[in-house]
């Protein structure tokens, strides 16, 4: 679950935010939306990519089914770009994928812009019986080293 200090940090500025109760576990975008009665835009997958020999952490609409990860890699200019492996993020981070939080990691990160047309999100908290339900807002205050993106993609969801 969050730490006391990120808590502070959210409150500190000013964002609304709540930590929901997972009666069973969340493991999709899908399964996220249909939980919480959501539009599925509004789900925040957070993912843990390897850009050359540095990790990213890439938080996007569930609106995107498959991020082109080709054309992202051109964008950032870097030689090769793809998902970390579970055991690359267990090893670094000592999460599970489908567990990594929104904000709290000190990773670069890039945000979805589309995220933005939201009053709240709902992803990751680090702990897989909780959901962070927080105003997107919060995400570019707290992941400090931080790019707002179009993603590219090469699938989306309605």
């Amino acid at each position: 679950m969050l730490n006391h200090q990120l808590l502070d940090s959210i409150i500190e500025g000013g964002f609304s935010f709540e930590l929901l109760k997972n009666e069973r576990r969340i493991g999709s975008s899908e399964e996220g939306a249909a939980y919480w009665k959501i539009h599925i835009g509004q789900t925040a997958p957070a993912l843990i990519l390897r850009a050359d020999n540095r990790f990213l952490l890439l938080v996007i609409s569930g609106a995107v089914a498959r991020v082109d990860l080709k054309t992202l890699a051109s964008s950032l200019g870097v030689a090769s770009l793809r998902m970390a492996t579970p055991q690359e993020i267990k090893g670094h981070f000592g999460l599970t994928p489908g567990d990594v939080p929104l904000i709290g990691l000190v990773l670069p990160s890039l945000i979805d812009r589309r995220l933005l047309d939201y009053d709240f999100i709902y992803g990751g908290s680090g702990d897989p019986g909780y959901t962070l339900k927080i105003s997107p807002q919060a995400l570019p205050f707290l992941n400090k080293d931080h790019s707002l993106i179009d993603v590219p993609t090469l699938s989306e969801r309605a």
